[in-house]
């Protein structure tokens, strides 16, 4: 769902229609950790294993400071591209003529050079469209709308750094910081909003040869968040106006069958948490799906008696007296998943149910609510699964085989703003490995769910919390496509400093999190991470 942009260049906001997938809270900001590797990249301590609950957080794991702006108002993140160290600082941010600026200036102190082009790879030509600018206590979005490659192909040396000037659409009055996700870098937390008397360049100038595609969809875009139970027995998608919770049909029910299950108030009980933090209630609609199998009469009639079945229930388990409830079927019309495959089908028997507050804003103040150290929200309780690869500590790491070469994954912390956080997945070689993004494509079951079959980027990255998945916050973008905030390309992990991939999750409720690679092409697991305050 795309906000309306605030300059009057550009044509008023079109509608896209949200998609059927389902998120566990309504989110709002989210900060950003980057972690950053110290000493040797690939030394070593003993590595873990996790049990069938897997591993336990220790509570006396402490997150590093998280780097604020300078008196010059610039946000410093340490980081590499190629292999050879550089620091980003980014800031001030200014708002002129409709349009946000930021000052990135970017340095090095190693002997070697560098090119900052290596970090925007994949589109063409190459410019700056790789950053985003993020208002994350806004939970927005911004793509970058400028088609000047200006410094990206400029040396960078010990006496040479380089500037840029992304732009963006204006983001509100009032909005005195801002976030910079720079892929293969980080995410600048923090970065000032400042007047353009303040900001140190001259905006109105850049502005004016700043080739600015006026054809581009400013957004902002909405960031929506993907929660999903590690069983497969429901998942959740949250906006700004509503929040879905899809149940599925084979834990709720029989077989062929219309009487709930005797699993079906342990998911159950997941809609009602959501409802109860709507006390104002709202519009609620309870739908049925089915697979294509047997006739489709058949089937219509099935589905809206388990949606009849399902919203009984819900009102047995708690008041609805404040809902303005529909219950309605629409059998095998509307499958969630395409194809006839057994996945498929089983993806498209469900139950969905939406609700629309009347006062969003509740649910936004019982989440900013955080849980004592080392405990979840109940929202998470459960059980988490055995991970498919090896396990450590974030600070630890782990070795991955990728291209028969030995690769180091590591995160020292994840930074929580709001309703978020980030961290960046650091990837350490002794020698160059070629690596492309599918590397990171999500398992075929998450895949099925959340992305298009073509999608590419770095997705798999994701949280745990007990039983609970956080994938990577996302948003739709002009084309209706899905789009996470993460690298959209990679392509090699060079050898000396650690190659970072910056992600944004939802935030779990926890004063530590869990990073988890759940496979298909890459699987490994790193505990004991903690979150810092921005």
């Amino acid at each position: 769902m795309r906000i309306s942009p605030s300059h009057p260049d550009v044509p008023g906001p079109i509608r896209v229609p949200r998609r059927t997938l389902l998120s566990l809270l309504p989110l709002g900001a989210a900060g950003l950790g980057l972690a950053a590797c110290s000493g040797n990249p690939l030394q070593r301590a003993a590595q873990s294993t996790d049990g069938p609950a897997g591993p336990t957080a220790s509570p006396a794991v402490t997150a590093p400071p998280v780097p604020t702006a300078d008196a010059s108002g610039a946000v410093a993140l340490a980081s590499a591209l190629g292999g050879v160290a550089a620091t980003f600082r980014v800031g001030p941010a200014t708002v002129q003529d409709g349009y946000t600026l930021v000052r990135v200036e970017v340095s090095t102190d190693s002997d070697e050079e560098l090119t900052i082009s290596s970090a925007f790879g994949g589109s063409s030509p190459y410019t700056m469209r790789g950053m985003r600018l993020l208002s994350l206590h806004q939970s927005l979005v911004f793509p970058e709308l400028g088609e000047r490659s200006d410094g990206l192909f400029d040396t960078v040396s010990r006496t040479s750094p380089v500037e840029l000037f992304p732009v963006f659409d204006a983001v509100d009055d009032g909005v005195e910081t801002v976030e910079l996700f720079l892929p293969s870098v980080g995410v600048a937390v923090g970065v000032p909003v400042v007047s353009p008397e303040n900001a140190g360049f001259e905006a109105g100038e850049l502005l004016s040869v700043a080739e600015i595609d006026r054809e581009a969809d400013p957004g902002p875009y909405q960031l929506s968040s993907l929660v999903v139970a590690t069983d497969g027995s429901y998942d959740t998608d949250s906006d700004e106006d509503s929040t879905t919770v899809t149940v599925s049909g084979d834990v709720t029910f029989g077989s062929d069958s219309t009487e709930l299950s005797a699993q079906a108030d342990d998911v159950l009980t997941k809609v009602v948490e959501q409802l109860n933090r709507y006390p104002s209630g709202g519009k609620l609609s309870v739908t049925g799906h089915t697979d294509d199998v047997d006739e489709e009469d058949y089937n219509q009639t099935l589905s809206e008696q388990r949606a009849q079945a399902v919203a009984d229930r819900l009102g047995e388990l708690t008041d609805l007296s404040a809902w303005d409830a529909t219950v309605t079927g629409k059998g095998e019309s509307a499958p969630r998943a395409e194809g006839t495959s057994d996945e498929a089908r089983a993806t498209n028997r469900r139950v969905e149910v939406v609700m629309t507050p009347k006062n969003p804003a509740e649910a936004t103040a019982l989440s900013a609510a955080t849980p004592p150290p080392g405990q979840a929200s109940t929202a998470t309780a459960g059980q988490m699964p055995r991970s498919v690869g090896p396990v450590g500590t974030g600070a630890d790491g782990v070795d991955v085989r990728i291209s028969d070469q030995t690769v180091h994954l590591a995160m020292e912390s994840v930074t929580r703003v709001g309703d978020y956080v980030t961290g960046a997945l650091l990837l350490s070689a002794q020698e160059d490995v070629s690596i492309t993004v599918s590397l990171f494509a999500l398992p075929n079951e998450l895949q099925i769910l959340h992305w298009p079959a073509s999608f590419t980027g770095v997705h798999n990255p994701t949280l745990l919390q007990g039983g609970t998945r956080y994938l990577a916050a996302n948003y739709l973008d002009a084309d209706s496509e899905y789009v996470p905030v993460t690298n959209r390309n990679v392509y090699k992990i060079a050898s000396g400093e650690a190659t970072r991939l910056p992600v944004v999750w939802p935030y779990p409720g926890a004063d530590t999190v869990t990073l988890d690679l759940p496979g298909k092409n890459l699987a490994a697991r790193l505990t004991d991470i903690p979150v810092a305050q921005a």
